[in-house]
């Protein structure tokens, strides 16, 4: 029996909402005797989105993104908060879990290959590292997020066009400025960008690219599709409850909820808030630590020079 075909649908630009409300309802609507898909989107305005385990007030302030104007909505699936834009395309691959490697990893490449390979085609060194963060010229330049939603096995990424580094910094729940000044200079150093790397691009000529790398990598019959009606309502509505205050609340603890003390920017480079004993004296510092070494260092301590000859370089 020939393998069921892929189907491939490009909506564009499209309402925020629907980039998380299609494949997660697609997602949860899933049987056997679904099709596999590959959506490719963008958003038409911005707004942020946390993962499934986040705990929503310890990770961004509200009331600096409600000043903004600035929707939130949580994912079923895993990752990071990140800040989603029109300067962004989306890929989002929504296959039956016996469709895939029951391997992690191997689910990864099946479903990143396309963009890797899209970047390689583009000029740029592509490369899949750390089992699923896409990199150009060694930076960082897609959020990746993956899981299980019901029977379906979801992996979805982006492509950064442009990026609001210092917009994304003034959002987050940080526990002082210098622990935001540090996550803000690291994440412009270690997070990258088509504009940044010199590949002038549209979103229009990457969705043509991921289109025909999707239909190479994925190794069945891929062909192109329009959303039915219904999908597009069961999506709108599923967007919704992505951003209700009950969802969005889903982990919030009881009590006081603290800033966040931890903050992934890429594989392996981290920050950390940290409370350290020097002479007697308890002092708050923000370190930034690459593969297990401290490598940079800000607090608002007058004993700075110290703390700094006492950490870098340490593990």
């Amino acid at each position: 029996m020939p393998e069921r075909p892929v189907r491939l649908i490009r909506t564009g630009r499209i309402e925020s909402g629907l980039t998380q409300g299609l494949y997660h309802s697609l997602a949860k609507g899933m049987t056997e005797s679904s099709d596999d898909t590959v959506i490719l989107c963008s958003p038409s305005s911005p707004y942020l989105c946390i993962g499934y385990h986040q705990v929503l007030e310890s990770i961004l302030d509200i009331e600096v993104c409600k000043t903004l104007n600035l929707p939130i909505m949580r994912r079923w699936i895993g990752g990071g908060a990140t800040l989603l834009d029109s300067n962004q395309i989306f890929y989002q691959c929504i296959f039956h879990n016996s469709r895939v490697p029951w391997r992690a990893d191997k689910v990864y490449q099946m479903m990143l290959n396309a963009p890797v390979n899209v970047l390689n085609r583009i000029g740029l060194r592509g490369s899949l590292h750390a089992v699923n963060e896409v990199e150009a010229n060694s930076l960082r330049i897609a959020g990746i997020g993956g899981g299980r939603v019901g029977e379906a096995m979801v992996v979805v990424g982006n492509l950064l066009l442009d990026f609001d580094y210092s917009l994304m910094s003034r959002v987050w729940k940080v526990p002082g400025q210098p622990f935001r000044d540090l996550a803000l200079e690291t994440m412009e150093e270690r997070v990258g960008t088509l504009n940044i790397l010199d590949c002038n691009h549209t979103l229009e000529s990457l969705e043509s690219y991921l289109t025909e790398a999707f239909a190479e990598s994925l190794e069945r019959p891929v062909h192109e599709a329009q959303l039915e009606r219904e999908e597009i309502q069961v999506g709108k509505n599923t967007a919704i409850e992505l951003a209700s205050n009950e969802f969005l609340s889903l982990h919030r603890p009881s009590g006081e909820v603290k800033a966040m003390k931890s903050l992934k920017i890429s594989a392996n480079v981290f920050i950390h808030h940290i409370h350290l004993q020097l002479e007697g004296q308890v002092e708050e510092v923000s370190v930034r630590v690459d593969n297990g070494i401290i490598a940079d260092l800000k607090t608002e301590s007058p004993r700075k020079t110290n703390l700094r000859k006492f950490l870098i370089g340490t593990s």
